[in-house]
């Protein structure tokens, strides 16, 4: 799949640009082997890089970012995810074209490992990522992530002079996630706009093996604690407000669930309260505290998770 995310940019259209083959600890000889396949492509635009520790996405990021040099644009492609052909040449027009924009995201296709598209999971993605219900042309990052997720990290274009001034994450996160979410709130920070187009420009690949069906999200104590963090230390106005405090009550109630499987009644029932607090009207929240005050914890059990 790394070797088809890298012919998807050598097929690029549009040929100004430089691209990292950023490799972060891989099992056994599998850098060894991309290194070679780079090396053989003999593309002075592609170079290939082995990160000496995994310092997931956030370390990548923070490195690759810092590697941008003097480029206008940057962008994170995901190893298994494809650029259409004209993808670049289309991001990089309509960013020359709208210097208000901070960012270029297009609609995908899903494909599954085999590269087949599904129909079913395409038109589920852009109803749940508030794609069918918004019109091509600029947005607010901050509204708009905030409320669906509307702006991935993989395959969208950005304007580097922007990132670096909203800064790319905050300092102290790292690990795997939220990263796309650190990136797309430091944009709204500033008040940030982005450029949605409809066109189909690349292809996102769901898969068993993917990131997001491994991290097991709300089930992994760093995920929740980052994502605190993170909503934690900000306040905004209206919606993105409303659903600030909507997602801080589901993490603490994710909280409450695994001190109480690690039996943990004192930390289940203060994070119960504190998801009550950020919304009064949870019915899981003000459930989960009723039947928490009424119970004892099971007796503690070894919680497994992805490093992150």
């Amino acid at each position: 799949m790394v070797r088809e995310t890298v012919e998807s940019l050598r097929a690029q259209s549009f040929g100004d640009f430089r691209a990292i083959v950023s490799d972060n600890c891989s099992p056994g000889d599998i850098a060894d082997q991309l290194r070679a396949w780079v090396d053989a492509l003999g593309d002075p635009r592609i170079r290939f890089v082995a990160q000496p520790a995994n310092g997931g996405e956030y370390g990548q990021g923070r490195y690759l970012f810092a590697e941008r040099g003097d480029a206008d644009y940057f962008m994170i492609l995901h190893d298994d995810d494809l650029l259409d052909p004209d993808c670049l040449a289309k991001g990089v027009a309509t960013l020359d074209a709208t210097p208000e924009a901070a960012l270029f995201v297009a609609d995908p296709r899903l494909i599954d490992v085999a590269g087949i598209v599904s129909p079913t999971l395409t038109a589920q993605y852009l109803h749940d990522h508030g794609r069918t219900a918004r019109g091509e042309g600029l947005f607010p990052i901050l509204d708009t992530h905030m409320a669906t997720g509307l702006t991935p990290i993989s395959g969208t274009l950005l304007r580097a002079s922007a990132v670096a001034r909203a800064g790319l994450v905050d300092e102290d996160c790292t690990g795997n996630f939220p990263f796309e979410m650190n990136v797309m709130m430091r944009l709204g920070d500033i008040g940030a706009q982005g450029w949605l187009s409809h066109e189909t420009l690349l292809s996102v690949r769901y898969h068993d093996g993917s990131l997001r069906n491994t991290l097991g999200l709300m089930h992994n104590p760093a995920v929740i604690g980052t994502m605190m963090t993170l909503l934690e230390r900000r306040r905004y106005d209206g919606m993105p407000e409303q659903r600030r405090r909507l997602i801080l009550s589901r993490l603490h109630r994710a909280r409450a669930t695994l001190c109480w499987e690690a039996g943990d009644a004192a930390g289940g029932r203060a994070a119960l309260r504190a998801a009550c607090a950020y919304n009064p009207r949870s019915p899981k929240s003000w459930g989960l505290r009723a039947l928490y005050a009424l119970t004892a914890p099971p007796r503690p059990t070894a919680i497994e998770t992805d490093a992150v």
